[in-house]
This record gives C-alpha cells, sequence and structure tokens, in this order.
C-alpha cells in the first residue's frame, strides 16, 4: 500500500458514505474490506453534502472545516487547563500536539469535529443543555465511547443535559429509518461486534486494549483485567485531582472523560490522543508553575517523553522502523503517562478557580 493511499483512505470512506446516502444506497458493505463505513446511519445522511462535492474539492473543504475544528477545540483545552496557560506557553503546546494534527489533516479523520463538539458541548452543559445534548449526542453516535462522559454529567447532576441527550439519539436514530430502516442499524452493530475483536491488537491501535495486548499474556479475560484495572486508575486520579481541588473539579472531570476516549475505546487510534490537549496545556502550566520543585521535574519530565514520541513519526523515521515503535504502543503508553501525570497534577499546581459556568 503507497502512502498516498494511506493518506486518503479515511476521507474517501466519509465522501463514499455521503455519496451513498443521497442516491439512498446501503451504507454497510462487505466489499468495503479493510475500509468500511462504521458510524451510525444518520451521520450517513449528515455526511450528504460532503459526498455530493468531488472528492478533491470536498476534501479541501473537509481539512479546512477539520482546521477550524481543531482550533476552537483547542481553546477550549486551554479553558479547561489547570494551571491555565500563558500566552507563551501556546506554542509550545500546539508543537507536542503536532503530530496527532497533522495526521488528523493528512488523513482527512473526523476527530476534529467531535473534539471541538464535546468540549463545546460540555462547556454548554448548564446554559444551553438542549443544544449540549444534541452536539454529544453526535458525537456518540459516530463513536460510543464518547459516553464516558455520562459519569461526568451525572456527577454534575445535569438532569436536563442528560434528557436532552436521550432524546436527540432518539431522534436522530430514528431520522436514518425512512431511508433505510432497521436493518442498517442492525448491520451497523454487526459490523462494530465484527471488525472491533481483529483490530484490538492492530499496531495503530494506541489503547489501553492494545497495550495489554501486546504486554499482558493470558488471553482476553487477562486483557479485560488490565484494562479494567487501568480505567479504575484513571478514574481514582480524577477522583483525588477533584475532592482535592473542587472550584475545578468540572475541568478534571472534563479532562479526564476526553483522555478516556482515547484510553479506553477499544479502537483508541494514536490521533485521537489528541484528546490529551487539556491535560498538556496543564503539565506546561505545572512545568513552569508548579507549587514544588518535585512536581516541576515531574511535568517536565513528562512533557519530554510525549515530544520524543512526537519525533518517531514516519515522516521522520523508516517506515519500519515507525511502525515498531506503534507495536511498543510508545503513543499509548505516553498518553497514559500524561493522563496520570496531568490528572495528579492539577491540584499540586498554582490554579485560579475554575465555575462550572466559566466552562
Amino acid at each position: 500500500m503507497n502512502a498516498a493511499a494511506v493518506r486518503t483512505n479515511d476521507f474517501q470512506v466519509f465522501h463514499t458514505a455521503g455519496a451513498r446516502a443521497l442516491r439512498g444506497e446501503s451504507l454497510y458493505r462487505t466489499e468495503d474490506g479493510r475500509f468500511p463505513f462504521k458510524y451510525a446511519p444518520v451521520v450517513g445522511l449528515l455526511l450528504a453534502p460532503v459526498g455530493a462535492l468531488p472528492l478533491r474539492v470536498a476534501k479541501a473543504a473537509w481539512v479546512l472545516a477539520s482546521a477550524l475544528a481543531v482550533f476552537l477545540f483547542l481553546r477550549e483545552a486551554a479553558r479547561l487547563a489547570s494551571p491555565p496557560p500563558t500566552e507563551c506557553l501556546h506554542l509550545l503546546a500546539f508543537l507536542l500536539l503536532f503530530p496527532y494534527v497533522w495526521h488528523l489533516f493528512s488523513l482527512g479523520q473526523i476527530d476534529g469535529f467531535l473534539l471541538a463538539g464535546i468540549a463545546l458541548s460540555e462547556r454548554w452543559a448548564n446554559r444551553r443543555p438542549i443544544l449540549s445534548g444534541l452536539l454529544w449526542a453526535l458525537a456518540v453516535l459516530t463513536k460510543p465511547p464518547y459516553l464516558v462522559f455520562l459519569l461526568v454529567a451525572v456527577l454534575a447532576r445535569e438532569w436536563p443535559r442528560l434528557l436532552a441527550l436521550g432524546g436527540w439519539l432518539l431522534a436522530l436514530t430514528l431520522a436514518a429509518l425512512p431511508m433505510w430502516g432497521l436493518g442498517a442499524l442492525q448491520s451497523w452493530w454487526a459490523l462494530l461486534g465484527q471488525s472491533t475483536p481483529d483490530l484490538l491488537c492492530s499496531a495503530q491501535n494506541q489503547s489501553l486494549w492494545a497495550m495489554a495486548c501486546r504486554y499482558v499474556p493470558g488471553g482476553m479475560g487477562a486483557t479485560v483485567a488490565t484494562v479494567a484495572l487501568g480505567t479504575l486508575a484513571l478514574a481514582a486520579v480524577a477522583c483525588w485531582a477533584a475532592w482535592a481541588a473542587p472550584a475545578n473539579a468540572r475541568g478534571t472531570g472534563t479532562s479526564a472523560a476526553l483522555a478516556a476516549t482515547a484510553l479506553v475505546s477499544p479502537l483508541g487510534w494514536w490521533t485521537n490522543f489528541l484528546a490529551l490537549a487539556p491535560l498538556v496545556y496543564g503539565l506546561l502550566g505545572s512545568a513552569t508553575l508548579g507549587r514544588t520543585r518535585g512536581m516541576r521535574l515531574l511535568a517536565a519530565g513528562t512533557l519530554l517523553g510525549l515530544a520524543a514520541v512526537g519525533v518517531l513519526t514516519a515522516e521522520l523515521i523508516s517506515r519500519d522502523a515507525f511502525v515498531w515503535w506503534l507495536r511498543q504502543r510508545h503513543y499509548g503508553l505516553a498518553g497514559l503517562a500524561c493522563a496520570l501525570v496531568g490528572l495528579a497534577a492539577r491540584p499540586s499546581s498554582y490554579s485560579q478557580p475554575m465555575t462550572t459556568s466559566s466552562m
């Protein structure tokens, strides 16, 4: 497979799905091979305008819109960070996250839109619960792991938003039934069930599932136990950080949930680690403004590890060497370290109080 093919397949999936939706054709086909459309039927309907454009024009418009979405997400990530970043740290944060942003643009992936949508949904959780629920529902129907934000919403007692989420999930699901019927939903779930197990150990997968697959012997039972322990560790650190700094509890929960969408998801591709942006911003602040020397050194060391991982990209080293590093789950390990240290550093660093309404 040549490099050009690798760099266009993701967007071609969305373009093809949009074109099929325009014609009322089936979205889920076995002949699509390694690159099937894996999202809910209503997402195909939303992609119809993309499918109506010629491929090159559609790709250019998609990348420009993705750039705007990533900008919006990084702006929200900086708002969530604790301690809040100074102006001079914004460029450094972008450089650390650049490998993920570049990969997202080059493949034409959808994650920029999802991250911007869920970040805005979190910000509008109380003030605009109906719109917040819509953005959240769209993220969930595209990638079900965004349901992890249920825990944050329940703990924050955001009942109107939760009702809006349920209503929008039902409404958006029903919107696709006149065109494809219940069979499309069945095909979607069947596709997810069939394709996910085979991809758990893929080199591209950098989630806790893939790390367990690489480093924990003993089959699926041991893998599930390892993922459960890793998830509990992430949740425990987040809960401790929220308890230790209650003024920042809502931001801590959102930052932890964003990290979990990449780490806990069975298919956490390395581009998904762009979701670590709030914690990367926070680590930069902790490395410069941390209350203790030990915390500053720990934050700086974690960031150096992330920077080293960013250098190990296919653009800077040979393809074979890059694949070898992928199989060691270097993005996943660095992401896990950033998540745990970034969350632990929040209450130990200089921070300004952040209320829910400011988000």
